[in-house]
Parts: structure tokens; C-alpha cells; sequence
């Protein structure tokens, strides 16, 4: 079940950047974040299942924190005060 749970994942990894290159960023964001999610979901199933490795743990971590780097690294650009005070 795992396993199926991180290939989940991975499709919404792939779904959430295919929405990234057709310009819907918010979709792509929360396809990424419900990816982690599963993820995590994964990590909680195998503990309760006894499956629990460290292959699996290290699988884990990395597909979090490589869903993670693409939300924060695609989202929308940090306006600056100066900019914001020129727009006014």
C-alpha cells in the first residue's frame, strides 16, 4: 500500500508540473501540496504497518522536500516596499 501511495504522490508531483508549464500556478501549488501530503500519508502508513526502512524514511524525505523547494520556489514574487510605494 505504500508504495502505491508514494506513486500517488509522484503523479501529482507530475500533474502539479504540467499545470506549472501551462501557467496555472495556483493549481500547480496545490497539486504539490496535496502530494506532500500523501507523502506523508505514506510515512504514517508504513510506521503503523511495521514496513518502516531507512531506503524508504530517506525516499520520503527527499520526495518532501523536493515537492516542498518547487511550491516555494515557484510562487508568486515578494513585492518590496519600494515598489509597492511606487505603485501607489
Amino acid at each position: 500500500m505504500t508504495i502505491w501511495i508514494l506513486w500517488l504522490g509522484a503523479v501529482l508531483v507530475v500533474a502539479g508540473s504540467v499545470a506549472q508549464i501551462t501557467h496555472r500556478a495556483s493549481a500547480a501549488r496545490a497539486l504539490w501540496l496535496l502530494a506532500v501530503f500523501a507523502f506523508a500519508v505514506a510515512v504514517v502508513g508504513a510506521v503503523i504497518a511495521s514496513e518502516f526502512s531507512p531506503p524508504l524514511l530517506l525516499t520520503v524525505v527527499v520526495a518532501i522536500v523536493a515537492t516542498v523547494a518547487l511550491t516555494v520556489a515557484t510562487g508568486e514574487p515578494k513585492k518590496s516596499m519600494t515598489s509597492r510605494r511606487g505603485a501607489e
